[in-house]
């Protein structure tokens, strides 16, 4: 059966991969919101560079946004935002475009590697497979491989993601939370703009709708300007748990 990994662009993902050792018939598949951070576009190029390995990527596009792909796609004809009770960018954005990418390659029956650690059994014991005719599999769960190790290995390497765990996936995703996001933007204040013009076109066509409930990303920047203790964002935790790096 074909073995397709679900290749985030992270660290953990990447070294599951390598573990892994595809060959030719495998699919290493990176679905692109086109609002992840520069350093992880990076990584996947070093990546492909270092280890000889091909990284499939694809992006979601749709005929209602001609010339758009990912998040810029997605919002611009959907009616109401993202956010946390309603999150249909992971659900379009990677679930049903890695489907549609690998159904155009003629694939509907596959083992689906997702990178989920050893300290991560929580993820591994609620996650079910979305497609039917899959196998999911755990690799580094397997080999009681955890977050300090992912790491230790990455110090060995002639590259790395150079960037905080928390700007992985969307930079400024809602799922990081209001503190995680205003701890980002005391740091990078530029990651604002684009989420600050989304929740603004929406206001604009008549839907009061937020990422956030209660609070805009305008808000959160303004905060984050405010806010006289810089806090390390190396540290810094998402609020929720994020299934956007497996399909």
């Amino acid at each position: 059966m074909k073995r397709v990994f679900n290749f985030s662009g992270g660290k953990t993902s990447a070294l599951m991969t390598i573990l892994a050792k595809p060959t030719d018939d495998d699919i290493v598949l990176f679905t692109d919101t086109k609002w992840e951070s520069k350093e992880t576009y990076k990584f996947i190029e070093d990546f492909e560079k270092f280890e000889g390995i091909k990284v499939h990527r694809t992006s979601f596009t749709h005929k209602r946004s001609p010339g758009l792909e990912g998040f810029p796609a997605l919002l611009n004809y959907k009616v109401y935002l993202p956010n946390r009770e309603r999150r249909i960018c992971t659900d379009e954005l990677k679930v049903k475009t890695a489907k549609r990418y690998l159904r155009a390659l003629g694939i509907r029956r596959f083992e689906n590697y997702i990178g989920f650690r050893y300290d991560e059994a929580h993820r591994v014991k609620r996650n079910s497979s979305r497609f039917v005719n899959v196998i999911n599999k755990y690799p580094l769960y397997d080999l009681g491989v955890t977050k300090e190790m992912v790491d230790q290995y990455w110090l060995t390497k002639p590259y790395t993601l150079d960037v905080p765990r928390i700007l992985g996936n969307c930079d400024l995703c809602f799922l990081k939370g209001k503190n995680a996001i205003i701890s980002i933007l005391q740091h990078h204040p530029e990651l604002a703009e684009k989420w600050i013009e989304a929740e603004n076109n929406n206001f604009k066509n008549g839907v009061n709708g937020t990422f956030i409930k209660g609070v805009t990303y305008k808000d959160l920047l303004n905060a984050a300007k405010n806010q006289r203790t810089l806090f390390d964002i190396d540290i810094q935790q998402p609020a929720y748990s994020c299934s956007c790096g497996n399909f």
